[in-house]
C-alpha cells in the first residue's frame, strides 16, 4: 500500500511542479527526481511518450533575452534533442547534459522544445528583445522637458508621449534609429503638446523705381518740287521720316507723313529743312505694402486688384463661340507658415501685377490687355520680426542708333545737319521684402483703429455747448390744444387723500410732464360739439416727486460732464494723431527730398560719363577714318607710280 501511494506523491508533485513553473520565467530550475518520474509512469500504465505529451498540452515556460545577450538555462534531466523555431531569432548549444547555453540575435519570439532520454517533452517560450534602458536614459537627457516613453513591439521600436514642437519628433525618429537596423523599424506615436494655435502676421513690401531717358536728334533738308534753277534735291539719313517729291497727276508737289519737331521753309530761296530734336525722361515708383495673417500650418491668401475680361473661341467649324474668361491681377499674396519655437518657416509667393494697354492685343474688336507682372516665390525661415528681402532686381539697358552721310557728316558743327541719332536709356530697380510677426494670444493684431476717412462724416459737438434741437416733424395750428385729456373736477381732492409716496410710475409720468421735450404729440382732433377744452388739471408736487426731478437732473448733468469729458478726450487724441502724421509726413518728405536729389546726382554723374564715352569713341572713329583716308591715298599713290613705271617700260619696249 505504501510503494503504490509513494509513486502516486511523487506524480502529483511533479505535475504541480510543472502548472507553477509555467507562470514564471525560468532562468535555473532545480533537478527533479528521475526515479520518481519513471516510477509513475510505470504505475500509471502509460508509455513513455504519455508524459511527453502531458507536457505539450501545459502553458510553456517563458525564457526572456535581450539582443546579443546569453541564458543558461537548465533542464535538470539529460538532454537528447533541441529544436527551435526558428533560428535567425535565438540559437540554443548543449553545453552539458543537463544545460542549455541560449542566445538572443533577433527581436522576436520563437518556441524551443527539449528532448530528454526518457522521452520528457519540455517546451519553452523564447522572447528576444532590444536592450531599450540605455536608449530611455538618452531620451531624458536629450529631451529632459518632454515626455517621451520607449516600448518595443517586436523587431519595432515604438516611441509615445508629448512633445512641445514638432521639429522634435523628427529628432527623437533620428535618435533611436541608431538602435535599430532600419530607420523604418521606429513606430512614433509622440503627439504635440495641443495649446493655443498660434497666428502669423506676414508684412510684404514691393518697392519699384523705373527710370527711362531718350533723345532724338536729326535734320533733313529739301528743296521745292520746282527746285533752284531746275535742281530738285533732298538730303535725309532715312532714320526720320523726310519729305517726298510726288510729280503724280501732272502737278510738282511734296507730301509730308511728318513734319517732325520743327519745319522751316522758304519760299524766296525755295530750300527748306525739318529737324527732330526731342528729349524725353520718365518716371515711375510703385509701393504695395500687403499684409496678412493666418495659422501655424495653414495657408493663407490675399488679393487685391480685379479682373478683366479675355474672349475665348471654342468649337470648330461652323459651330464657333465667343466666351468670356474673367483674369486676375493686383497685388496677390499667398504664403503657409509654420512656426518653430522662435522661428517661422515660410512658403510665400507674393505677387504685383498691372494692366498694359501699350502691349495690347486687339482682336475681332476686342482689345485685350497684357500685364505687367513681378512674382517671387521661395520657401525660407526666418526669426521673429526678421525683415529679408527675398527677391531684387537691377536692370539697365542703353540702346543707341545713328545714322550719316559719309564724309560730309563728319565735319564739325555742319555735320549735324547731315546725320541722325536715336538714344535709348532704361533703368529698373525692383526689391521684395517680407517680415513675419508671431502674434501672442492677446495680440491687438496690426492696428486697433479704421483707416481715415477723406473727410469727415459728422462734425464733433464743442465740450461746452450740447447738440442742436432737431426741428418739428411737424407744423400744426393746433398748439393751443391739450396733449392729454381734461381731468375730472374731483382729481386733485383723490390726489389729495392718496398717500404721499406716489408710485414709480407715476413718478416717472410727473417728470416726463415737468421735463422739456423736442417732440410733441398729436393732439385729437376736438369733436363738433365742444369747441372750447377743458382747463389741464394741476396740483402741487410732493416731496418723493421733488425728489425724483432732482435725482433725474443731477444724472444728466453727470451725462454731460462724461460725454465732455470723452469729447475732449477724443479732439486731444485727434490732435495727437494729427501731429504724429504730420512729423512723420514731413520725414517722409525730407527723406524723398533726400533720394530724388541723390539720384539727380547720379544720373548727372551717369550721363556726363556716357556723354565723356561718346566723344571719346567719336574721336577714335575720326582718327580710324582718317588713318583709313591717308591708307588709301597712299594705296591710290602707289598705284599710279607703278601704273606710269608700267606705261614707261611698255613705251621702250615698243620703240625697241
Amino acid at each position: 500500500m505504501a510503494n503504490r501511494v509513494r509513486p502516486l506523491y511523487a506524480g502529483s508533485l511533479i505535475i504541480l511542479l510543472a502548472i507553477a513553473g509555467s507562470t514564471t520565467v525560468i532562468w535555473a530550475q532545480g533537478a527533479p527526481n528521475p526515479v520518481a518520474a519513471v516510477t509513475a509512469a510505470a504505475a500509471s500504465g502509460a508509455t513513455a511518450v504519455a508524459p511527453a505529451s502531458a507536457a505539450a498540452d501545459i502553458e510553456p515556460a517563458s525564457v526572456r533575452l535581450m539582443v546579443g545577450r546569453s541564458a543558461i538555462l537548465n533542464v535538470g534531466t539529460p538532454i537528447t534533442r533541441v529544436s527551435l523555431t526558428s533560428s535567425e531569432v535565438a540559437d540554443a548549444m548543449v553545453t552539458s547534459p543537463g544545460q542549455l547555453l541560449i542566445n538572443g540575435k533577433l527581436p522576436g519570439t520563437i518556441s524551443m522544445f527539449v528532448w530528454d532520454k526518457a522521452g520528457t517533452l519540455k517546451r519553452y517560450e523564447v522572447q528576444v528583445q532590444r536592450d531599450l534602458t540605455r536608449l530611455s536614459d538618452q531620451m531624458n537627457e536629450l529631451f529632459p522637458k518632454e515626455h517621451i516613453s520607449v516600448h518595443s513591439n517586436g523587431r519595432n521600436v515604438v516611441l509615445s508621449g508629448q512633445v512641445s514642437s514638432k521639429d522634435l519628433i523628427e529628432k527623437a525618429v533620428n535618435v533611436a534609429a541608431g538602435y535599430v537596423d532600419k530607420k523604418e523599424e521606429v513606430t512614433t506615436l509622440l503627439q504635440v503638446n495641443a495649446g493655443p494655435p498660434r497666428q502669423v502676421l506676414l508684412r510684404v513690401r514691393f518697392a519699384e523705381v523705373s527710370r527711362s531717358a531718350m533723345t532724338d536728334l536729326g535734320a533733313s533738308i529739301f528743296t521745292s518740287p520746282g527746285g533752284i534753277d531746275g535742281n530738285v534735291g533732298r538730303v535725309t539719313t532715312q532714320q526720320y521720316a523726310a519729305p517726298v517729291f510726288d510729280n503724280s497727276g501732272g502737278a510738282n508737289k511734296l507730301q509730308f507723313s511728318d513734319f517732325l519737331n520743327f519745319f522751316l521753309f522758304s519760299t524766296n530761296n525755295d530750300l527748306g529743312i525739318v529737324i527732330k530734336a526731342l528729349q524725353q525722361k520718365g518716371l515711375f515708383q510703385s509701393l504695395a505694402e500687403p499684409n496678412l495673417v493666418a495659422e501655424s500650418g495653414k495657408e493663407a491668401s490675399f488679393l487685391a486688384g480685379g479682373e478683366f475680361p479675355v474672349p475665348v473661341v471654342q468649337g470648330s467649324g461652323a459651330a464657333l463661340a465667343i466666351n468670356v474668361v474673367f483674369k486676375e491681377f493686383g497685388i496677390r499674396l499667398n504664403f503657409t507658415p509654420e512656426v518653430i519655437d522662435n522661428r517661422v518657416h515660410l512658403k510665400v509667393r507674393p505677387e504685383v501685377s498691372t494692366l498694359d494697354f501699350a502691349n495690347a492685343v486687339t482682336l475681332q474688336g476686342f482689345r485685350i490687355p497684357a500685364l505687367n507682372t513681378r512674382r517671387t516665390e521661395t520657401e525660407l525661415e526666418l526669426q521673429d520680426r526678421q525683415t529679408f528681402a527675398i527677391s531684387g532686381l537691377m536692370n539697365n539697358s542703353v540702346a543707341s542708333t545713328m545714322s550719316k552721310v559719309p564724309g560730309i557728316g563728319d565735319i564739325p558743327i555742319l555735320g549735324y545737319l547731315f546725320k541722325s541719332k536715336a538714344a535709348q536709356k532704361d533703368q529698373t530697380e525692383l526689391v521684395v521684402m517680407i517680415t513675419p510677426e508671431i502674434l501672442a494670444p492677446n495680440s491687438v493684431g496690426v492696428t486697433n483703429t479704421l483707416p481715415r476717412g477723406p473727410e469727415q462724416f459728422i462734425a464733433p459737438v464743442p465740450a461746452d455747448k450740447l447738440a442742436p434741437v432737431m426741428p418739428e416733424a411737424f407744423e400744426s395750428g393746433r398748439r393751443g390744444a391739450s396733449t392729454e385729456a381734461p381731468a375730472a373736477p374731483s382729481a386733485p381732492v383723490a390726489a389729495q387723500n392718496q398717500p404721499t409716496t406716489p408710485k414709480p410710475e407715476q413718478a416717472a409720468a410727473t417728470v416726463s410732464a415737468l421735463t422739456p421735450s423736442t417732440t410733441r404729440k398729436m393732439a385729437a382732433a376736438p369733436s363738433a360739439k365742444s369747441t372750447t377744452p377743458a382747463p389741464a388739471a394741476s396740483r402741487p408736487l410732493s416731496d418723493s416727486e421733488k425728489k425724483a426731478l432732482e435725482r433725474a437732473k443731477k444724472a444728466d448733468e453727470e451725462h454731460q460732464k462724461e460725454q465732455a469729458r470723452a469729447d475732449a478726450k477724443t479732439k486731444a487724441d485727434e490732435q495727437k494723431r494729427l501731429a504724429e502724421q504730420a512729423v512723420a509726413d514731413k520725414h517722409a518728405a525730407e527723406l524723398k527730398k533726400e533720394q530724388d536729389a541723390r539720384a539727380a546726382r547720379e544720373q548727372a554723374k551717369r550721363d556726363a560719363e556716357a556723354q565723356k564715352k561718346a566723344e571719346e569713341e567719336a574721336r577714335r572713329e575720326l582718327v580710324r577714318q582718317r588713318d583709313q583716308q591717308r591708307a588709301r591715298d597712299e594705296a591710290a599713290a602707289q598705284l599710279k607710280a607703278a601704273q606710269e613705271r608700267y606705261d614707261s617700260v611698255a613705251k621702250t619696249a615698243k620703240s625697241e
